[in-house]
């Protein structure tokens, strides 16, 4: 018995790696869907199906297609953390996934209490989270804006100069980044 789930596993597993290991070219994947087939609670099969998912939604134009990409995207997520409620780089993955089917302010800031709240020190979070918070800038609420400019003046440098290169890029669509963010943090980057 224990041989024969052990066969069961490397056969999830190796389906969920060659799925990894596919061109993103389409919607679906015969290796994601049979590794989630046989194992439905398996949370590693459902967040790389997602990405892989998400790789693809994003080369389509802003169409219904893209968008129930994105709503599976979402539900992939929450698959996800069904099986692993406490991981936040799943909830970091919804939280991308609202943003890009510009979900309400209110559904945005629950997803960015969540990430912090269930990682509030976890460094290989910010890249993202920072750029995400930067995109959903006017979605989040004062306090959360507030966490966001501390986490930019403590993140490594280069991860801050990536996220001030952003800030420059982003700053003739919202100014309000130039503005709500420390100066003396963002003086360079909102230079006319």
């Amino acid at each position: 018995m224990p041989a024969l789930f052990a066969a069961y596993l490397a056969l999830v597993s190796l389906l969920t790696e060659l799925g990894k290991a596919s061109d993103t070219d389409s919607g679906t994947s015969p290796y994601f869907e049979s590794a989630l087939t046989l194992a439905p609670w398996h949370s590693d099969a459902a967040a790389s199906y997602a990405s892989y998912l998400r790789a693809y939604a994003v080369t389509l134009p802003l169409d219904a297609e893209r968008e129930a990409l994105l709503e599976r995207v979402l539900a992939l997520y929450e698959r996800a953390m069904e099986g692993r409620p406490l991981w936040p780089y799943y909830h970091l993955g919804a939280f991308d996934a609202e943003y890009l089917l510009n979900k309400p302010a209110a559904v945005i800031q629950e997803r960015f209490d969540a990430v912090t709240a269930l990682a509030p020190n976890e460094r290989g979070l910010d890249r993202n989270l920072i750029e995400l918070s930067l995109y959903s800038w006017n979605k989040l609420r004062d306090d959360q804006k507030v966490w966001v400019a501390q986490r930019l003046k403590t993140t490594q440098h280069r991860i801050r100069k990536d996220m001030l290169a952003l800030i420059g890029d982003l700053k003739s669509y919202n100014r309000d980044l130039c503005i709500q963010l420390p100066w003396n943090l963002v003086r360079r980057a909102c230079r006319e």
